[in-house]
């Protein structure tokens, strides 16, 4: 079958290259915290090379089944684009097959500017460019543990590592279950649509595993831990301790989802947005037909203070999105009123090395920018293909650590400065870099060895 082909294709060059290059030898277990696109990203990419027993553990509850109907409800999952780089460093990880099923493609925009009429839209599409793809955030979290699962490893979630430390060549967690509490907080910083799940029970326990992988997004347990290590040495040399560097947020933005329905003249591969004086709107295609946009607005605007019903919220977008009011249902309106506004994560990166005795540090663990630039997920995806490309190369797993640091931490670093310095403007000003098919592009014009173009 065309899953036992995947794995075919993948472990004949993998095993002609460690007659080759040597092939780091799989330690006798590997933990991954967090289980995120990057976590099960990362262990997909080892079981692949060998390694038998792989752990990934997660806050969260897991998502829905990747055929589950609850896709449909177009609102309630973040959209995000996987552009050039992102398929790219999937194919090297072996599980670009297992996502690409579920996306659609977008192959240009069409962009109304600030003053332009409702016929005003500008549209632009390249054709020498590939196509970024577009799927749920939480089906691409579903389709990997979907992946995951089929290659044997373990997947336990709603396990909150509350502390790591390092003795004996290992890393040693101390965990302890979560449920319903740890879900409405990592929704309330990433913007994640909660799902039930039981109330926390039961006491602390650890871990312990020779190879650790920190992959726990904004939560950062492990880089905390890391960056507390480094404090605790006597000595080193100026700039060389491990620290997260946080940036002040001069553009502060909340942001509410709004699905709504194309006319059928529409085109339904396209990315769609519009910007006006007071907001920002974004949309992107679902697969079924359906669009979600984002409306980033000011935390004082009207819509965030709470409108009182749907006739208001009508009146609400004709004036401000009238392109798109249309096509807006009454249903969907009222649940624009409902959901509560979200907040966007601030930009931060870790450095200046990724890793820390027998640990490893990726995606959103060392590098965070907000998401409408649509960078941080393809970035994340390429750390675990230069991850796996340093196993391949490095006669053991130190070296192979360093080979990986050396690699990626520079371009983290590069990642949320050059992101941050199209926010730092204002977002009126740079407001037209926000679709997240835009940047990848503009980018990849500053830094070509970074970004690949995308519609």
């Amino acid at each position: 079958d065309s899953h036992a082909r995947s794995q075919n294709e993948m472990s004949m060059p993998l095993l002609i290259h460690a007659f080759s290059a040597g092939l780091v030898a799989p330690p006798a277990g590997t933990l991954i915290v967090g289980g995120g696109p990057a976590g099960l990203a990362t262990a997909i990419a080892l079981a692949k090379r060998g390694y038998k027993k792989v752990e990934v553990l997660d806050r969260l509850p897991p998502p829905p089944a990747v055929d589950d109907t609850a896709w449909s409800d177009t609102a309630r999952f973040y959209l995000i684009g996987i552009g050039g780089r992102g398929q790219n460093a999937l194919r090297k990880i072996g599980a670009w097959d297992a996502i690409e099923p579920f996306t659609q493609p977008v192959a240009g925009r069409k962009d109304w500017a600030p003053g332009s009429g409702v016929d005003g839209g500008v549209l632009t599409v390249r054709a020498d460019r590939p196509p970024s793809n577009v799927i749920q955030r939480d089906r691409l979290v579903s389709c990997l543990l979907a992946e995951s699962r089929s290659l044997g490893i373990t997947v336990r979630h709603e396990v909150d590592v509350a502390s790591v430390r390092w003795e004996g060549g290992e890393a040693v967690l101390t965990c302890r279950p979560c449920g319903e509490e740890a879900c409405q907080l990592e929704e309330a910083v990433e913007g994640r649509a909660a799902a039930a799940a039981p109330p926390a029970s039961g006491g602390e326990y650890e871990l312990r595993a020779p190879f650790l992988v920190a992959s726990d997004g904004v939560r950062r347990t492990v880089a905390a831990a890391v960056e507390a290590a480094d404090r605790e040495r006597r000595w080193a040399l100026p700039g060389r301790r491990f620290k997260v560097t946080r940036f002040e947020d001069t553009s502060v933005r909340v942001y509410k989802t709004v699905p709504f329905r194309p006319p059928e003249d529409w085109r339904g591969d396209i990315n769609y947005s519009a910007r006006t004086a007071k907001a920002n709107f974004d949309a992107l295609p679902a697969p079924g037909g359906d669009y979600c946009g984002v409306l980033l607005i000011e935390p004082e605007d009207e819509l965030t203070q709470g409108l009182p019903d749907v006739p208001s919220a009508r009146r609400y977008f004709d004036d401000l999105l009238p392109m798109f009011s249309p096509h807006i249902s009454d249903e969907s309106l009222q649940a624009v009123i409902d959901k509560p506004t979200s907040r966007l994560p601030q930009f931060r990166y870790a450095g200046p090395r990724l890793h820390h005795c027998n640990t490893a540090l990726l995606g959103d663990a060392v590098h965070s920018v907000k998401p409408y630039f649509g960078l941080g997920v393809n970035a994340a995806f390429e750390d675990v293909a230069a991850l796996g490309q340093a196993l391949d190369d490095s006669p053991d797993l130190p070296n192979a650590l360093r080979a990986f640091s050396a690699k990626r931490a520079g371009e983290a670093r590069v990642l949320v400065q050059l992101s941050r310095s199209f926010d730092l403007g204002g977002w009126r000003s740079f407001a037209f870099f926000i679709g997240p098919l835009i940047l990848d592009g503009i980018f990849h014009g500053v830094a070509p060895s970074l970004f690949a173009p995308n519609t």
